[in-house]
């Protein structure tokens, strides 16, 4: 009998211990994220009367300072950079700053124009009136950045 309770916890503790080797915890290697191919660039059609670029409107004297905001300092940074690829009519790397800086100021109309004037460089008008309408949304009436905008708007309408 005394042999039948040692064989019993023998094979109760060889089982107990196979379990348990069973269960060690395996590292898996990380996920592996894959990147996606890049889209190509849509096709460019040459739009048959080119549109001047507009200068930035002058600052318009406020009769209260404005708040400072550590993204105003980011948006005009790209804002700036923006221009210049539309200048150097890069206008694919414009639209890619200027929807950078979109991100940040989702309420600046000054990156609306930009984005309007480079797709109507483009030839991309639906785009660029929907971004002449939102930034006219945005900015103040009577402005020369509105007017900018308005301007933009009538060029398309015609």
């Amino acid at each position: 009998m005394k042999r039948f309770f040692i064989c019993v916890s023998l094979c109760f503790a060889v089982t107990q211990l196979v379990g348990c080797a069973s269960h060690v915890a395996t590292q898996s290697a990380p996920p592996v994220i894959e990147k996606s191919e890049p889209v190509a660039p849509p096709v460019v059609k040459q739009p048959e009367k080119p549109v001047e670029p507009v200068a930035p409107p002058q600052a318009v004297p406020q009769t209260q300072a404005p708040v400072p905001t550590a993204t105003s300092n980011a948006t005009a940074s790209l804002v700036s950079q923006a221009r210049a690829q539309y200048q150097a009519k890069n206008y694919n790397a414009a639209i890619a700053t200027a929807e950078r800086a979109l991100r940040i100021d989702r309420r600046s109309p000054e990156v609306y124009l930009v984005l309007a004037q480079s797709y109507v460089q483009l030839a991309n008008t639906q785009l660029a009136m929907q971004f002449v309408q939102q930034g006219i949304r945005y900015s103040q009436a009577g402005t020369e950045l509105a007017q900018a905008l308005v301007q933009v708007r009538d060029s398309l309408q015609k």
